[in-house]
């Protein structure tokens, strides 16, 4: 019986808790859209259309999670634009430290990382494929 009070709590909070993957999802739909031409320059298919399909399923899941469809659209809105900003400033400095073969790699190796994990990530795997070719 202690076992049982122990673990009430635990249940009651999972069973309560709202839920948090329109979210999530939004995060990895703003790092799909700010890393897809990068990562098609080296070298991955990218499905544009199946992004654009992915955030209109996000949205409509984000609403049927209880957002409004203001909300669920600002709120991808503002998390796209943030990402956006962060990816061009990291262009901005790669295109700066040019000159240094070490950053130039560093850069590289970072894009490179980005687009596998878009690639293996289950949420973006069905738009980013690396090309085997």
């Amino acid at each position: 019986m202690h076992l049982l009070a122990s673990v009430l709590p635990l249940l009651s909070v999972g069973i309560a808790a709202p839920p948090t993957g329109y979210s999530e999802q939004f995060e990895k739909i703003a790092v799909a859209a700010s890393s897809f031409q990068t990562c098609e320059q080296l070298g991955y298919s990218v499905d544009r259309q199946g992004i654009a399909s992915w955030t209109r399923a996000a949205k409509q899941n984000a609403v049927a999670a209880g957002a409004s469809e203001d909300e669920a659209r600002n709120k991808l809105q503002k998390v796209v634009r943030t990402e956006w900003k962060s990816v061009l400033d990291r262009h901005a400095r790669a295109k700066i430290m040019q000159h240094s073969p070490k950053h130039v790699a560093r850069n590289n190796r970072l894009w490179q990382s980005r687009c596998e994990n878009l690639a293996e990530d289950p949420w973006s795997a069905p738009y980013f494929s690396a090309d085997r070719g």
